[in-house]
């Protein structure tokens, strides 16, 4: 997990440094296009944008690797792993059967829902109970629920990270134009401060913008997830918990 964040990482740096290089060269003419200089195609102007692209990227990545890992998790409602003929009823010695099935599937390919169903079967064998198989269902939910929310770390702290870096782009944007403050007589010192008041601006109209389209890519993230593990509690219970043999 740790060598996939880093390379990530690496991405993202790739990603940034390539996206600032084409925005300067663009940029580079003599009446450069206004749009290209907010983007942060002039430098050192530039740079509170670069990193803001950076934490985009990153989380964008990392908002990607765990939707992946949810439609890896989604797969393993259509390998069948519990009977879904109407009306079967497991005895005990298909719980054991089907904890069997689950450690043998385990050594090829490994799935939440087929350790929460070794997980139940376990504790059926020890309890022979529907509700305390149906406590354990929940729990474990929520205990995956929780490791996967602690996985969402790094892509909280890159939502909070960019617009923090444009409002610290904005703030070194208006002390720059402060302090061409004395040489706003001239229509040289004006140009100065306008043109620092614009940095400022640009900054955080850019953070703001990559924040929009990061925080939809969390949002729907959360969906995925929820919507995972109702599914997985749903299919507990009416393919194993409600077919226990009483």
């Amino acid at each position: 997990m740790i060598e996939k964040r880093v390379y990530r990482l690496l991405i993202s740096v790739v990603l940034t440094i390539a996206l600032t290089a084409l925005l300067v060269l663009f940029t580079s003419s003599e009446s450069p296009n206004r749009i290209l200089v907010m983007l942060g195609g002039t430098m050192p102007e530039g740079l509170i944008q670069s990193f803001t692209y950076f934490f985009f990227f990153f989380g964008g990545l990392e908002v990607l690797a765990l939707l992946q890992r949810i439609t890896h998790e989604n797969d393993a409602f259509t390998a069948h792993l519990l009977p879904e003929t109407e009306n079967w009823v497991i005895s005990v010695d298909d719980v054991n059967q089907l904890k069997l099935n689950m450690q043998k599937l385990e050594h090829s390919q490994k799935f939440l829902l087929a350790d929460l169903i070794k997980k139940s079967c376990t504790k059926y064998r020890l309890s022979k109970s529907s509700s305390e198989v149906l406590g354990l269902v929940d729990a474990q939910i929520r205990i995956y629920n929780s490791e996967m929310e602690s996985e969402q770390s790094f892509i909280r702290y890159t939502a909070w990270a960019i617009p923090s870096v444009g409002f610290i782009g904005t703030v070194l944007g208006i002390a720059a134009s402060l302090g061409y403050a004395n040489e706003a007589s001239t229509p040289e010192g004006v140009a100065k401060v306008t043109s620092m008041l614009a940095v400022a601006f640009d900054t955080t109209l850019v953070a703001l913008l990559l924040s929009i389209v990061l925080m939809y890519g969390i949002h729907y993230l959360q969906k995925k997830q929820d919507d995972l593990f109702a599914q997985m509690n749903s299919y507990l219970i009416e393919n194993l918990i409600n077919r226990f043999y009483k």
